[in-house]
């Protein structure tokens, strides 16, 4: 596993142009090199909203996601979805998805 160098971009580029249903969560599970919680992108400044009360606009984590990434996530966390910078906002986990990896 690696960690965060500075310079590492998102483990998938193209999950905003996955149409309208939104980016391909399932894909952006399986790119992902991280584990849940480990800091991989760098997250710094004032947020105007906390963490949890962002998250709460949101019916579920995979919804939250799908959001966080047409946002810039995982690289820029406009909505400080991803406060520890592991990619996976609001309590996402990309776990059940590389479970089911053949």
């Amino acid at each position: 596993m690696s960690h965060y160098d500075g310079t590492r971009p998102a483990p998938v580029t193209d999950m905003t142009t996955a149409g309208a249903a939104g980016p391909n969560l399932a894909a952006y599970a399986l790119a992902a090199t991280n584990t849940l919680g480990q800091k991989v992108y760098e997250r710094n400044g004032f947020k105007m909203t906390a963490t949890d009360k962002a998250c709460a606009k949101f019916v579920s984590p995979d919804l939250a996601q799908r959001a966080f990434l047409e946002k810039g996530g995982p690289v820029k966390d406009p909505g400080n979805l991803d406060p520890d910078g592991d990619g996976f906002a609001c309590s996402w986990d990309p776990r059940p998805f590389q479970a089911a990896r053949p």
